[in-house]
Order: C-alpha cells, then structure tokens, then sequence
C-alpha cells in the first residue's frame, strides 16, 4: 500500500468533492445537535491545512485553515457551556491534540482559549481519556496558560505516567517540559530531536500515526517547537517533519 503522501493528491480530490456538503452539514443546527458535524469539520479543516502545505508549500493556507479548526472546538464548548447537548467526547482532555494545532499555527491566542476551557471535567474524563492522554493534556494546557504552579505540578504526573505506559517513543514530550521549566535550551533541542525520532517510529507498522495527516508532519513537534518558542527559547526547526518556515518568532519577553 502507497504511503500517504503518495496518496494525497487523490484523497485531496476525494475530499474536496464533499467539502461544502461538510460545511453546511455543520452549519445546519438540526443536523449539528451534537457537534458531529462540526467536529467532522474541524477534522477536515485540518486534513487539508496540511495537504496545502505539504503540496504546494502554502503557509497561510496551513495556518489559516488550523486556525478555524481550533476555532470550532473553540466553539463547542461555549455551545456546551449554553446548555447545548455536545457529546461529551468532544469536551475531554483529548482536546489537547487541538492544542499542538493552534501551536503549530502560531495562534497562541486561540491556543489559550481553547486550554482555558480544557479541564475540570473529572466524570468524561474517567470516562473517555486515556491516563497518558490525561496527564499530557493538563501538562501542555499548563504551559499554553503559562501555569507555573501547574506546571510544576503536572510535569512529574506526565512524566511517571509516560513511564507507567511503556510509551518510549514519547519521552520527548516530558524531556521538553523539564528543559521548559529549567529554561534549558539545549534540553529543550534535544527533547524535540526524541519527539521526531519517535514520531518517526509511531509512523511505521502499527503506529498511532500511520495512515493519519500526522504521517506529513510532526503536528505535535511543531506545536511543542512553538510552544517553547512562546516562552522565550529559541526551538531549532527539524526538517521536514518540523519546517522552519513554520516556527513562530521567539517570545523576547521571556528569554
């Protein structure tokens, strides 16, 4: 079977004969009681975000299109919060994928609304989250609302949680948190080069991102590079997984 990237011109195709079906089905409020459409929307908001980049190097298109993505999710919550009846698997601590989106869009406004309604749901998140997915969700939503003493708090969590789920090919997640928070720069360089490497492995086989939009870009590397960036350390690009031309300018007020 063809890789994606093969691939992508003719899913591209495919794709796109439905596009504005999916958008007035999300625009549709019968048809989007429970955010379904909406959420198949953002998903495919983000599937062509990265085909237009990975195709035909189109930066705005990239982060334009991520940014109404996570503008949507943005969204379902504040429907949620009004007494909408979003399904609740759309409101967990799996939203931090949208998370690393908006951070690899360079929206770091739209990366702190969307982490300030991420959290304190304790019964969907038994339900619907898995422990790593959990800890790693209120690490990085710590760091985007720039939470020193949440930060500190779940760091340590992420971290034994990492290792309790024998998931290797992510330790560089907690090694750039630690380097963020000892503003190691060097550390954080080094825990971005493991983030690729394992992202590269998860690839392959039966890896969580083989056959997914992840397989073109390091999405969560990128996002982990500019959030490091947003705190003032100058993350190095890793390409082609993580572009320079997608990093953000470096936060000079916390260097």
């Amino acid at each position: 079977m063809a890789g994606l990237a093969d691939r992508l011109p003719m899913l591209v195709e495919l794709r796109s004969e439905t596009r504005e079906i999916v958008r007035g089905n999300a625009a549709d409020q019968k048809k989007d009681w429970n955010g379904s459409c909406s959420s198949t929307l953002a998903s495919g908001l983000r599937f062509f975000a990265i085909a237009d980049y990975f195709l035909k190097h189109d930066i705005a298109s990239f982060q334009s299109q991520l940014s109404e993505a996570v503008e949507i999710r943005i969204e379902m919550f504040a429907r949620s919060d009004k007494g909408e009846p979003i399904d609740g698997s759309y409101l967990t601590m799996l939203c931090y994928k949208s998370l690393f989106d908006a951070l690899a869009a360079c929206d770091m406004n739209r990366a702190e609304q969307l982490a300030a309604h991420l959290g304190g749901r304790a019964e969907l998140e038994r339900e619907h989250d898995h422990p790593f997915d959990y800890t790693l969700g209120y690490t990085l939503r710590a760091f985007v609302l720039r939470d020193q003493d949440q930060m500190q708090e779940w760091t340590p969590k992420f971290v034994d949680q990492r290792h309790k789920s024998k998931m290797t090919d992510f330790l560089g997640y907690g090694a750039v948190f630690q380097a963020l928070i000892s503003r190691d720069t060097a550390g954080v360089n080094d825990g971005l080069a493991s983030i690729v490497q394992g992202h590269q492995k998860q690839s392959k086989g039966s890896g969580i991102f083989v056959s997914t939009d992840d397989e073109l870009l390091c999405m969560w590397g990128l996002g982990m590079a500019n959030l490091a960036r947003a705190h003032g350390i100058p993350s190095e690009a890793i390409p082609p997984l993580i572009p320079r031309e997608l990093l953000s300018p470096v936060n000079r007020r916390f260097e």
